[in-house]
């Protein structure tokens, strides 16, 4: 599944068509594993529109929501489309499909993200994929809001966090592997390089423009 430049809220809620030109469903949620502390997307989690998930919340039906998995994504634009038909997608009833250690992303929010010393910095706010598909966390909250609000930099800002800078995932808390103070440090070098390709640049519609890289591909370094 190819992804570059794209975040998880661009694809969350957009229809799902099947090899066969139907309408599968909407994107629902993404299902991770956990390998040594790396996260792999699994299955993105298919829902069946408002009235579906009202019966499914009410017990009058069961949750048998399709599961798609990302080598099963042909591409993504206005929609999503499969290469493979509905009849062959598997469902979260079916055994295998969520293990104990799997992440829904609605879950992944709710985990605290904390330096190299255990203090807080935020919470995954999103997903985003680089040109080489790679996943990097999307983080805000807590030491994000303090820092764009000191800065005084625009509330939309992100704060991106490649993989290779996770040391530890539970399910109480993604420990990074950099303190609250490198962090810090990287995020104004960022914030001021944006500044200067906003003096020199007109403003433009780059996934990349208001974003704040701790760091690049693995064995490049910081930015």
């Amino acid at each position: 599944m190819q992804c570059s430049e794209l975040k998880y809220s661009d694809i969350r809620s957009k229809d799902v068509i099947d090899s066969k030109g139907q309408k599968v469903g909407e994107v629902k949620d993404w299902i991770f594993g956990c390998g040594e502390n790396r996260l792999n997307l699994k299955y993105i989690l298919l829902g069946g529109g408002r009235i579906e998930e009202f019966l499914e919340s009410i017990h009058a039906r069961p949750d048998i929501d399709p599961v798609v998995r990302p080598e099963d994504v042909d591409s993504i634009s206005d929609k999503v489309y499969l290469k493979v038909d509905s009849e062959s997608l598997k469902k979260t009833l079916d055994p295998g499909i969520l293990n104990e250690d799997d992440f829904t992303f609605s879950k992944l929010s709710d985990i605290k993200v904390v330096d190299s010393d255990g203090l807080k910095v935020g919470f995954v706010i999103d997903i985003w994929f680089d040109n080489e598909n790679v996943m990097w966390l999307v983080l805000g909250g807590g030491f994000i809001e303090e820092f764009l609000e000191r800065i005084k930099a625009q509330p939309d800002i992100d704060l991106l966090v490649p993989p290779h800078f996770i040391e530890e995932i539970t399910k109480d808390e993604i420990r990074l592997s950099m303190s609250k103070f490198q962090l810090q440090s990287t995020c104004e070098d960022e914030y001021k390089k944006l500044q200067r390709q906003a003096q020199g640049a007109k403003p433009h519609d780059d996934a990349r423009y208001a974003q704040l890289r701790v760091g690049t591909s693995p064995g490049r370094g910081f930015i």
